[in-house]
């Protein structure tokens, strides 16, 4: 198992409201060149499939996956993750040739914008949305 599966595991064993609350490390979203945000995004998006599966084979139930959808608007890259009714959605936004990022999602408090503090931050923000949802306290799958 990988380390990410086996925080994944962790959570599901432990009592709800003991252990620490993950805390994804996060920035005011600053501007970056429209070529550096879409390596940034497409990065982080690939990341995010890896964690989903991992998280996925972790966890017992089939209707407990957690579950990843794209979106692709005008002028914008982003993906959301969900779990239990719940979500986090990582965002890249163009607009003439400058990228932004956004990161928006339950049990995440922020008076500006944010992104992500890079793609390590993405296994936090994910462990965060299990915690969160109230994940099942169960044997996990091993």
């Amino acid at each position: 198992m990988t380390p990410f599966m086996l925080r994944v595991a962790e959570i599901l064993g432990q009592d709800p409201g003991s252990g620490e609350r993950p805390v994804p490390g996060t920035r005011p979203s600053a501007p970056a060149s429209a070529g550096t945000g879409a390596d940034r995004q497409v990065a982080v998006r690939a990341l995010a499939e890896q964690l989903v599966c991992e998280a996925n084979a972790v966890l017992a139930g089939a209707d407990d996956h957690l579950a990843l959808t794209d979106e692709l608007s005008d002028g914008e890259l982003a993906f959301s993750v969900h779990y239990r009714g719940r979500s986090v959605r990582v965002s890249t936004r163009f607009a003439d040739g400058t990228a932004y990022g956004r990161l928006v999602g339950d049990g995440l408090a922020a008076t500006e914008p944010r992104e992500l503090d890079g793609p390590e931050a993405l296994t936090d923000l994910l462990l965060l949305l299990l915690v969160e949802s109230d994940v099942p306290r169960r044997p996990a799958t091993v």
